[in-house]
């Protein structure tokens, strides 16, 4: 600042820092409810969210649209960054970062694999098995990483995002009704030769 009265006044525009969280907080049923009624839909926007939040805390150039749809060739280095978060808080905490997205990295390709090749006509049980499969195993592998996502932003519970938003309501919905129809095509699937 110049001591000159004559100089322009000149205000601090940079912003706070400290204040954003690093990852994207969210409710570990939230969670579950959005990645379970959404086919996984919702893992697209959970990556996305985490590597925007990542690049304004970093101030670097990724581009997080991308990281968000090709979300398997980045899990390990989103999972590897929540480590060393607790790493920079000389903290510890329970789970096992690189196993948890090898296994989930795993699963999903071997889903995607199993839904556009396994033919209906030929294999209609694991056909329609799949999609359940697919949807609730990675599901259930990245919850022990919202966890972990919630407790390096020093929010266990995840209590800042677990209201459910009319957004939510609505994605969860049309996910009901897929999930309505193919529960009940698998129904009939095993019923129906039992019954003839």
């Amino acid at each position: 600042m110049s001591d000159s009265i004559y100089a322009p006044p000149v205000a601090d525009v940079t912003a706070p820092a400290g204040n954003a969280p690093r990852y994207y907080i969210v409710a570990p049923f939230k969670f579950v409810l959005l990645s379970v009624l959404t086919f996984s839909l919702y893992f697209v926007y959970w990556f996305y969210m985490n590597w925007r939040l990542i690049k304004i805390d970093d101030n670097n150039d990724t581009w997080p649209p991308a990281r968000g749809f090709f979300y398997i060739f980045f899990t390990h280095s989103l999972f590897t960054d929540v480590q060393q978060s607790f790493d920079k808080q000389a903290r510890q905490w329970d789970w096992q970062p690189g196993l948890l997205a090898t296994l989930f990295v795993i699963v999903t390709i071997v889903g995607n694999v199993i839904g556009l090749f396994v033919p209906y006509e030929i294999y209609p049980l694991l056909s329609s098995i799949s999609p359940i499969a697919s949807t609730l195993i990675p599901t259930f592998l990245l919850l022990p990483a919202q966890r972990a996502i919630n407790a390096a932003s020093e929010d266990d519970d995840g209590s800042s995002n677990s209201r459910l938003t009319m957004g939510n309501w609505m994605w969860m919905v049309l996910g009901g009704v897929f999930w309505l129809l193919i529960l009940t095509g698998t129904y009939a699937m095993i019923v129906e030769p039992t019954l003839q």
